[in-house]
């Protein structure tokens, strides 16, 4: 189904100029995967002689998505009265800290889970983002593997990160995974950081790839599952996000400082509730945007 929400002016403007006029604060550049870029051509390397060690033909460049629903291309919500009706058990059974497996049972029990939000990976910053390396590197394909699962977390992302990203030998990883965070139940901030750093040092010794963190788009107090006259905690994204800005200058990968896009956009009047899809956390095809903006900041 087609995302159809778009953001209103004069918002809309003003979120794409902040997003063209950032300068990227990256420690590094993703040095090898653009040098990849520049020289497949597509074209049988062992014509030239320049087929790879093995023996093989060059493989065109991977680029290898991790991350959650913003990455999946999740957007607006489809929460009728209705769906919210039939899924209200399910809520509350998530908010009183159902195990997976319980929720899971439920979920059978009700014929299987309806249709809650929009999916239009179509529209998704890492189809965006292809599309316009595509435009700057005229001569090869690339591939994306969208490794995004809306809902995840982070210690799940490490979990899969073999399936998902490294049996794949990508050439560039993108990692995208502070949204979900619960401190209630995953620790706070700076455990958040040692385990994102555990991550990058993995894909660092198992892979060859250059590595980019990115901060997340904004996000706005979940109430999908409070339940009436319950306080809604705050997000606490924010520390996160500065757990992720020291880690790329530690570790010395690549930072795709999405974040600070949508907080110079909010500095210039916009609301985060009208660049919101869902209100929460799921950036608009124009947030999408603003996401691939930010990553081909850089390839200048």
């Amino acid at each position: 189904m087609k995302t159809t929400f778009r953001i209103r002016q004069p918002y809309a403007d003003i979120f794409l100029r902040c997003a063209d006029e950032f300068v990227c604060s990256s420690p590094v550049r993703p040095e090898r995967f653009i040098r990849k870029m520049k020289e497949n051509t597509g074209m049988a390397g062992s014509i030239f002689g320049l087929a790879d060690p093995d023996g093989l033909e060059r493989k065109n460049p991977v680029i290898a998505a991790l991350g959650d629903s913003v990455t999946a291309g999740h957007f607006e919500s489809l929460m009728s009265p209705e769906v919210t009706e039939k899924m209200k058990d399910v809520f509350t059974a998530l908010r009183h800290g159902a195990s997976s497996e319980q929720i899971a049972a439920m979920i059978r029990e009700k014929g299987g889970l309806p249709p809650v939000e929009i999916y239009d990976a179509r529209e998704s910053y890492i189809e965006k983002f292809r599309a316009m390396l595509i435009d700057k590197f005229e001569l090869t394909s690339v591939s994306v593997i969208n490794a995004g699962i809306a809902g995840d977390t982070l210690p799940s992302m490490m979990a899969r990160a073999d399936r998902d990203v490294i049996r794949y030998d990508p050439d560039l990883i993108l990692v995208n995974g502070s949204l979900n965070w619960d401190n209630r139940t995953l620790g706070d901030e700076h455990h958040y950081k040692a385990l994102l750093k555990e991550l990058v040092q993995r894909f660092k010794q198992e892979t060859t790839a250059d590595i980019v963190l990115l901060t997340p788009n904004g996000d706005l107090p979940n109430t999908m599952f409070a339940a009436p006259g319950q306080e809604v905690p705050q997000p606490t994204t924010e520390k996160r996000v500065e757990m992720i800005r020291e880690l790329a200058w530690e570790e010395q990968v690549c930072l795709a400082d999405v974040r600070a896009v949508w907080d110079k956009a909010r500095e210039r009047g916009c609301p985060w509730e009208e660049l919101l899809a869902n209100k929460i956390n799921h950036p608009s095809a124009e947030g999408h945007e603003v996401y691939a903006k930010v990553l081909m900041k850089l390839f200048e």
